[in-house]
């Protein structure tokens, strides 16, 4: 590497700046559970050195989750690494093989989709029970680089293309100002052991070709890419709050309260006096207020409002589970037996 200045990664208060990081943020608080995913790659290795570093200031119990996809013949070795990494630090592993565990549910998509939303699924049933609980999560600048290119061709919404965050519900991305580079060059230096996946250099997978190829090109045409990136990011993110904030208050405008009434009824005549745009994420908010099953796409949200400006009374049947029910110029979700 040279013996050039020090990078951030070498300077000897880099851990400190993401401790300071995440105090700023509130990320984690005093007295609470952390569980750390970990699959023994440098980021989720980088985050639990972090996080065990970060004990000796804030009080709090850091646990790490593996779970073994079994993908591979040799994966039980990456667990036996998780198991002998916590072992040297004092941190409590928890680790299962994927086969071992019983789902309640289908997961649908690619492999990795359904992988993704199996740890999900995972590292909740192991904290369900505990109060003031987080998940760690160890991504970084560069997976939210790669996450959103992956959105933007897939048509992603607003919405979609900033979901990432540093804090989502249970779960907290302490990493997601800290790029790669940064995250290697502090293991290498440091002589801090982790895993390398192979497969991480196949172009089979989108995510690997964005990282691969189409990152890199950016990088290559503008060295600015990088900052300017995460400055756009933030844009987006803030405008995504906004309305976020707007719509929660356009919904409360648009409720009607009935006495007695179990469902929410919405007022027809004032959802159809707004901006095209807000009438999709009024409706987005209904829907996710009733926590009725859908999948958020522009052909439903077309299908829903075509109904609701039919005249006259009716019932629209939108999914097995549940209907709209139309009523003079109210509207209100019902469940179906």
């Amino acid at each position: 590497m040279g013996t050039q200045k020090k990078t951030f990664a070498k300077n000897g208060n880099y851990i400190k700046d993401i401790h300071n990081f995440i105090a700023k943020e509130q990320l984690i608080h005093h007295g609470s559970t952390v569980l750390l995913g970990l699959s023994g790659g440098p980021d989720s290795i980088f985050l639990l050195h972090v996080l065990v570093q970060y004990q000796k200031d804030t009080s709090f119990k850091l646990v790490a989750a593996h779970l073994d996809h079994e993908w591979r013949d040799n994966s039980a070795v990456d667990a036996q690494f998780c198991q002998q990494t916590c072992e040297k630090l004092g941190v409590p592993l928890i680790s299962q093989k994927m086969s071992e565990i019983k789902f309640d549910r289908k997961f649908d998509g690619s492999r990795e989709s359904s992988a993704r939303h199996i740890r999900r699924y995972y590292f909740e049933s192991i904290i369900q029970n505990k109060a003031k609980a987080h998940i760690a999560l160890a991504h970084h600048a560069q997976d939210q680089q790669e996450t959103f290119f992956i959105r933007l061709l897939r048509g992603a919404s607003l919405s979609g293309l900033t979901s990432m965050s540093m804090q989502d519900g249970l779960y907290i991305r302490p990493l997601l100002h800290i790029h790669k580079k940064d995250i290697l060059e502090y293991l290498n230096t440091h002589n801090i052991a982790y895993l390398t996946d192979p497969t991480n250099k196949s172009n089979t997978f989108l995510r690997n070709r964005i990282r691969n190829h189409v990152i890199p090109a950016l990088q290559k045409a503008d060295n600015r890419f990088d900052n300017n990136f995460a400055i756009m990011l933030k844009r987006l993110q803030d405008t995504e709050l906004f309305l976020q904030q707007l719509t929660a208050k356009t919904f409360k405008d648009l409720i009607q309260h009935k006495e007695g009434a179990s469902h929410i009824n919405l007022n027809l005549n004032k959802l159809f006096a707004l901006n095209r745009v807000m009438q999709h994420r009024v409706i987005l908010y209904w829907l996710c207020t009733e926590q009725v099953s859908f999948v958020p796409t522009e052909s439903l949200f077309n299908e829903i409002l075509r109904f609701l400006k039919q005249p006259g009374n009716n019932i629209h049947y939108v999914h097995s589970t549940w209907a709209i029910n139309k009523k003079k110029q109210c509207a209100e979700i019902i469940f179906t037996p």
